[in-house]
Order: C-alpha cells, then structure tokens, then sequence
C-alpha cells in the first residue's frame, strides 16, 4: 500500500461512483482508456481484482468495496485539510466552485457572472453540473443551488426563494395552434413533459393532471432539452418563471392558473461559510435570485 499511486484512486473513485468506465471518463475530463489502464495498474499494485466488468458496466468485488470505503475516508479527510486551510484567508481572490441544476446554472446564474467577476476581479468562478450532498463534503463544490434542504448536518441551507411554475409555449406555435383560452381547451394541443426519472415531480404531475387528452409529443428530465423543444415549436410546457423570463420568444399561457412551486436553498459546508470569497459568492448569488424574483413576479 505504500507503493500506490494515489492518483489511481481518484480514477478508481470515479468508476466505482458512476459503475462504468465511459461515465467516469466524462467525470474526470478523461478518456476511456485512460481510465481503464489508472485501474489495471491500481488492480497490480495491490494485488487485488476490484471491479467484475460486463457489457452493461462494472460490479465492485468484495475487495473493491473495501477499498471503496478507506478511500472515501482519504478524500474526505483531504477536503478536511484544503477547507481548514481556507476558513483563515480573508482575500476576495481564488476559485469558488458553483453547482447548481443546468436550467437555473445557464439560464439564471450565468448571464450574471461577468458583473460578479467586475466587482471581484481575482475571483475565479467554475460553474458545476448538480451534486450530492456527499459531493458537498467532499469538497467538488463550494456553494450549491438546491431544490430541497439537506438534511446533513455538516451542509448550512440558506432559503433565496420560491420558484413558481406556469405554462409557455412559443409564439411560433401559438401562431400555428392557436392560444388556449381555457383549461379545457388544452387537450387541443401538443405537450412536452418530463422524464421518466422526474415524472412524480410535482409540477410535471400538475401537467399532465391538465393536459387532459392532450398529446404528449417530447418528454426529457433535462431542463435545457425540454426548453429547447418549446423554442422549437413542439408544444406546450410547464417551467419555471424564473428561466423563462429571459425567453423572449416564449409566451406564458393561461396566466391566471399558477403551478406548483419549488424552494431553491443555497447550501454551504459549515467550514467554508466564514471563508470571504464564498461569503461574497453567496450574497450575490442571494442577490440576484431575489432580484429575479421580483422582476418576474411584477411582468407577470
């Protein structure tokens, strides 16, 4: 074990975690071979076999969840030692790492980040796809945008607002379809809904309760996707107010009918709360969603 190369673990971390050699290429900025030869040369040095690999993907063995296990245990205490070492810098300088979900991260968050670089020239800001709580502490983000509170104690949640849902659909389509005047008349019309993993969300459920015998033409769990079947005509769909107000060449429909709503937190680990350059991140990041908030609100 004192011979190991510790940066093999990080390949090996990353194809335990996504249970294929391809995710875990794309994980790392990677490639597959790459990736499979990091665990062949791990899988020598220990002596140990650790994944069964099938057409479908890889199965950890019994020694590869134990290494599994003490590996989580180094990366977390490594995250440990880089935020004991950040809670003491009081410099608006240096990298924050961003996660948040594709639609609020491009749609919201992003347009507004040259104006956060203006104000904090050194900072250096990496927007991140979605994580885990667990990817929280382990230090592959900084600052999350979440839809839901976590319950893990070492994450501090800060409420920024409710986020409404309404129906759009684009003018190109209203143009050729006509514009339902009525609940009833939207079983008259085209639908793009959600995946299959994001079906029960409660706004797609309140979808597809008023769609009635409305056809559904496009369902995707990607937000950006289902945006850009909208743009592209394919019918109506159910979105957030925030996304959608920067679409100009989307219109709401029925207006008097309000969809659900979704909290978004803004979650931090407890030992990087104090450190300035997140400190600062969060407030604008509060900043602006509160903002948008009422900025849709009063052009509804």
């Amino acid at each position: 074990m004192n011979n190991v190369d510790w940066d093999n673990i990080r390949y090996f971390l990353a194809a335990a975690r996504t249970r294929s050699l391809s995710a875990a290429s794309r994980a790392l900025d990677s490639n597959q071979p790459t990736v499979g030869r990091r665990i062949d040369a791990l899988e020598a040095q220990l002596g140990l076999r650790l994944f069964q690999r099938h057409s479908t993907g890889l199965t950890l063995t019994e020694d590869g969840q134990r290494l599994l296990a003490a590996a989580e245990l180094m990366e977390a205490g490594a995250a440990d030692v880089v935020r004991a070492s950040q809670r003491d810098t009081n410099s608006i300088a240096g990298t924050v790492r961003i996660a948040a979900p594709e639609g609020l991260g491009v749609s919201v968050l992003t347009p507004s980040l040259p104006e956060l670089c203006k104000r904090y020239p050194l900072l250096d800001v990496v927007l991140e796809p979605a994580v885990t709580s667990s990817d929280l502490k382990r230090g592959q983000a900084d600052i999350a945008l979440r839809l839901f509170k976590p319950a893990d104690a070492d994450l501090i949640s800060r409420r920024l607002c409710e986020m409404g849902f309404g129906l759009y659909a684009s003018a190109d389509y209203l143009a050729r379809q006509g514009t339902p005047e009525s609940v009833d008349a939207l079983q008259q019309h085209a639908f793009i809904a959600y995946g299959d993993e994001l079906k029960e969300q409660e706004e797609n459920a309140w979808l597809e309760a008023i769609m009635g015998r409305g056809r559904c033409l496009f369902r995707s769990d990607n937000t950006l996707a289902r945006l850009s079947a909208i743009t592209a005509g394919m019918g109506i769909a159910v979105m957030p107010h925030l996304l959608m107000a920067a679409q100009s060449g989307c219109v709401r429909i029925l207006p008097q009918i309000e969809g659900p709503s979704r909290t978004i937190w803004l979650v931090v680990h407890g030992d990087l709360r104090h450190v300035a350059r997140i400190r600062v991140v969060m407030g604008f990041v509060s900043e602006l969603f509160q903002e948008s908030v009422l900025q849709e609100t009063g052009s509804r």
